[in-house]
């Protein structure tokens, strides 16, 4: 039997979470959802986290 380290695990369950991520907002963008532009996307995540 293999063990992996809960380090090695957690980067593991970490890359499958991004993953899943990445695969959902394509499957959006597929279906034609509205997608935003870099810019875009950088403006509204300096918005956010100025509201901290």
């Amino acid at each position: 039997m293999v063990l992996m380290s809960i380090d090695t695990f957690e980067k593991r369950e970490q890359i499958l979470q991004l993953r899943a991520k990445v695969l959902q907002a394509e499957q959006e963008r597929i279906e034609g959802e509205s997608t935003l532009t870099v810019s875009e996307a950088r403006t509204r995540l300096k918005e956010r986290i100025s509201e901290i």
